[in-house]
C-alpha cells in the first residue's frame, strides 16, 4: 500500500510541474501571399528571391490560433537556396519568427512554367515570453509563372500530454503488479 502511495504522490507531483510550466506552444496556422523570382531546373526548386513585400493573407480561416490578428500584416521574407545550411531564417510576422530546419519535398511539375513546391519542417518561435518555440510544417507554392507564391505554416503538437499519462498507467500497472507479487 506505501508503495502505492507513494507511487501516486510522485505522479501527481510529475503531473504538477508539467503543469506548471510559465510558457506554452505556439498554436495555429498562418499563410502568406507575395511574390518572388523562383529558380529551378526541370524536376526542382533551387532558389527563392522574394519582391518587395509579402503579407499575411486575410482570408478567413487561412490564419488562426496565436496567429489571429496579423492578417495583412507585412513579413518580410529571407532569400534562400536549398542547398543552405539550415537553420535558415525564412520570415518575420508580428511577434513571430520562423527559421526552416529541414527540406522534405521539392518538385517541379510541368517543366520550366509548371507549378513549383517545397516544403518541410521548422521551428516556430515568438518574442512573447508566454510562447515557447513549436515545431512546424510549412509548404511554399509557386504557380505558373514562378512570381506569385504562397506560404503556409501549420505547428504541430507535442504528444507530451499523451506520454505522460502512458507512464502514468504504465507505472500504476508495475505497481499492482507487484502487489500482486507479494
Amino acid at each position: 500500500m506505501k508503495k502505492s502511495i507513494s507511487l501516486l504522490a510522485t505522479s501527481m507531483a510529475l503531473l504538477l510541474a508539467t503543469g506548471t510550466a510559465s510558457a506554452r506552444l505556439i498554436d495555429g496556422r498562418i499563410d502568406f501571399v507575395g511574390a518572388a523570382m523562383i529558380v529551378t531546373n526541370s524536376t526542382e526548386v533551387i532558389s527563392f528571391d522574394f519582391d518587395g513585400t509579402t503579407l499575411v493573407s486575410n482570408f478567413d480561416g487561412l490564419v488562426t490560433g496565436d496567429f489571429d490578428g496579423l492578417e495583412s500584416t507585412a513579413a518580410p521574407f529571407t532569400d534562400f537556396n536549398v542547398s543552405d545550411t539550415a537553420p535558415i531564417p525564412l520570415w518575420t510576422a508580428g511577434t513571430f519568427t520562423f527559421n526552416i530546419t529541414s527540406f522534405t519535398k521539392n518538385q517541379v511539375t510541368g517543366g520550366y512554367l509548371g507549378d513549383a513546391v517545397i516544403g518541410g519542417t521548422g521551428i516556430i518561435s515568438s518574442t512573447d515570453m508566454n510562447l515557447d518555440d513549436t515545431a512546424g510544417i510549412w509548404k511554399l507554392t509557386a504557380q505558373g509563372n514562378k512570381n506569385l507564391v504562397s506560404f503556409s505554416s501549420t505547428t504541430v503538437p507535442a504528444p507530451a500530454g499523451a506520454a505522460l499519462l502512458g507512464l502514468g498507467l504504465l507505472g500504476f500497472g508495475f505497481a499492482r503488479r507487484n502487489k500482486k507479487a507479494s
